[in-house]
């Protein structure tokens, strides 16, 4: 097959990134499959396509006319999974699936995971396909950026667990050979890096890639769960990888030659991942978490924006009914609170409009009360402090009461 279009899922992740770049150096026409094209951050060349791996028909439109695709199952579940491969398959003749390095040929469905059914879908769909099983990405990682930037410690379970990590730019060089190249047709690829080096020992390298000492915390297994849970929403997900990573202190992770053999260059080691990756671990300047913060919030990443607030920041909001709050679990029980009687429509950002360590930013939101029907619009100014790379306080100031309905 003599590939001239690709479509990428996931062009705006870890992986699909690289492959989307390398596709469009080559010259290749790549197109990225997008939820809002105007505001995706894609690399040079790269065509945005509205739609949504959930919507059959925009897939369909995505996929027309292109030679192959490459395929980032998002989601916790194979629900809609066999829809969506057949709506590629009526455009596409090669799907380049990421699977996952725990799927078995021959194991249960149970065994083989949202992966495996999903495996199994392409392998019915008819098209040509390629199998990139994936071990540990070294980018999981990245969860533990926000410690060790504030604290310059990782507080997390089984630290003698060895993984053998893979950077995403070795499964991205696979990928872009398996989408170009038909050698590669119905082979499954076992791809991890090239050494499974224990978790205490991953800190150890952060810390020497951004030069400053990190230090391994351990917390218990019950912990770890209750943690990731609250993280994921699946308690399952988390009890079975907790004992996934218990498991890897007497049996460390495989380790296969796999990308060595395909690419003909050794897999990236770990050390090398962190020193490509040094600054999201760095400490930020209060500038760098200035424009941060307002580029989070402005873009509607509020999650994002959560993560750069301190532990125990202190917000003070005396119109809201708590004169003070402390902590970002108390902040957010106080938002839903205020926020579960009404529709917020939009919210305009103003700002950052920094002083030294400290910032404002204005806010306008256009809400409806949904017991009334009625709009409302409130206008507050928040007041920041910055200290070690952190937001520590947040004083409210509203330029229209927040709220002007009965509760």
């Amino acid at each position: 097959m003599k590939t001239q279009t690709i479509l990428v899922t996931g062009a705006t992740g870890n992986v699909g990134h690289h492959i989307a770049t390398q596709l469009a150096d080559a010259g290749l026409t790549v197109r990225a499959l997008t939820r809002d094209p105007s505001s995706s951050r894609l690399p040079g060349g790269v065509i945005p396509l509205a739609g949504d791996l959930a919507s059959p028909d925009s897939l369909r439109e995505a996929a027309a006319g292109a030679d192959a695709a490459f395929l980032l199952w998002p989601f916790r579940t194979a629900d809609g999974a066999a829809v969506a491969v057949d709506a590629l398959a009526t455009q596409v003749r090669r799907i380049v699936f990421l699977s996952a390095i725990n799927v078995r040929d021959g194991g249960t469905p149970e065994e083989n995971g949202m992966w495996g059914e999903v495996e199994r879908a392409i392998e019915r769909s008819g098209v040509e396909w390629t199998f990139l099983r994936a071990g540990g990405f070294a980018a999981n990682t990245l969860g533990w950026a926000n410690e060790i930037r504030a604290e310059g410690v990782v507080h997390w379970v089984h630290g003698a667990a060895a993984r053998s990590l893979i950077h995403e730019r070795d499964i991205a060089d696979v990928a872009v050979l398996a989408l170009t190249d038909d050698e590669h047709v119905g082979t499954k690829y076992l791809l991890t890096g090239p050494e499974a080096i224990t978790q205490v020992e991953q800190a150890r390298i952060l810390g020497e890639a951004i030069g400053l000492p990190v230090r391994w915390e351990e917390i218990l297994p019950e912990a770890a769960t209750e943690l990731m849970t609250a993280f994921t929403g699946d308690r399952a997900f988390a009890q079975h990888a907790v004992g996934y990573w218990a498991s890897l202190i007497a049996e460390p992770e495989l380790v296969t030659q796999t990308v060595a053999e395909v690419t003909g260059h050794p897999a990236r080691t770990f050390r090398e991942w962190a020193r490509d990756h040094a600054d999201e671990f760095r400490p930020r300047s209060a500038r760098e978490v200035i424009g941060r913060y307002a580029g989070l919030l402005r873009g509607g990443d509020f999650t994002g924006a959560i993560s750069l607030l301190a532990a125990d920041v202190v917000r003070i909001a005396p119109l809201e009914g708590a004169a003070e709050l402390r902590g970002v679990t108390a902040i957010m029980e106080n938002g839903r609170r205020l926020t579960g009687d009404y529709e917020i429509r939009g919210v305009e950002v103003d700002g950052p409009h920094p002083f030294g360590g400290r910032f404002g930013l204005r806010f306008t939101f256009d809400e409806v009360h949904l017991p009334t029907g009625k709009p409302h619009t409130a206008e507050k100014l928040s007041l920041y402090t910055v200290s070690d790379g952190r937001i520590t306080t947040e004083h409210v100031y509203y330029h229209t009461h927040p709220r002007v309905y009965p509760r």
